[in-house]
């Protein structure tokens, strides 16, 4: 029979290994965090080519007039003119992308506003551009949440409530208020809405929406970006559900605690 100094040898190496496959876990799960984001960018590549044309475009065109005339002093100023905008803009763009793939960030606390405008600014272009309308009803508030995972959460929200409406216009609007020291989010989107089908298990990783007007099924994919979503929401004491309803849009609520006073004191 096994001693008492055994028996608490061998639970403290079975904690020990705990402790072992938490971390391994842990890393795990980071590395898919990150991977996801970075699967993020791929999927808005697409738009930033197409903006990054449209900013070179003009930029290209008044050099080579400049060029053509090179004693025009005024056409001169005006290409540099479109050339330093061109630049400001791209540079802009290029800035939140990066701060978008980093691998994490030390932070604790979010400033909301910002926050959400560094999500939108990783799609280059305005949502207009795309006969989206877009609007903002966002409070003042700090949230106790890495800005990068709150910024990861908004962005993938927002991507998915575009491709629903990329079949015609729509609206977007993102709002927020403070109660008992919950801040609450509200993403929604006029889009076809979220099937029945699929809507009890919308945030269980594969599950993916196929967009088929008249054929709605679901269908198995790599979708993870809401399942990712719901567990950097959960790590955080928060809470994400949604209501929808066919051709009528959906709504994703996010519940994410308020910043004390501490975090308030290490954010500014």
């Amino acid at each position: 029979m096994d001693t008492q100094e055994e028996k608490i040898s061998q639970v403290e190496q079975l904690l020990d290994h705990f402790e072992i496959l938490e971390s391994q876990f842990q890393q795990v799960r980071d590395g898919l965090t990150h991977s996801h984001r970075l699967s993020t960018l791929g999927t808005i590549a697409s738009i930033i080519a197409h903006e990054y044309n449209n900013i070179l475009t003009p930029v290209i065109s008044y050099a080579q007039l400049a060029q053509a005339k090179p004693n025009d002093i005024k056409l001169a100023q005006k290409a540099i003119e479109k050339a330093m905008i061109g630049a400001q803009r791209a540079a802009a763009i290029s800035s939140s992308l990066l701060g978008f793939a980093r691998e994490s960030d030390s932070q604790h606390v979010a400033k909301l506003g910002e926050t959400v405008d560094e999500a939108i600014a990783c799609l280059g272009r305005e949502p207009r551009q795309d006969g989206i309308e877009l609007t903002l009803d966002l409070p003042d508030v700090l949230i106790a949440m890495s800005p990068l995972n709150l910024q990861q959460v908004v962005l993938n929200i927002i991507l998915n409530a575009m491709k629903a409406m990329k079949r015609g216009r729509g609206a977007l609007r993102i709002s927020a208020n403070v109660r008992a020291q919950i801040v609450h989010i509200d993403i929604a989107d006029t889009g076809p809405g979220i099937p029945e089908n699929i809507q009890n298990r919308l945030f269980e990783p594969f599950v993916t929406q196929k967009l088929n007007d008249k054929d709605p099924k679901e269908h198995r994919g790599t979708g993870l970006g809401l399942c990712i979503c719901r567990d950097l929401v959960k790590a955080v004491g928060g809470e994400i559900n949604f209501t929808s309803r066919l051709s009528q849009g959906t709504t994703f609520h996010l519940k994410l605690p308020l910043a004390d006073d501490l975090f308030i004191n290490d954010a500014m």
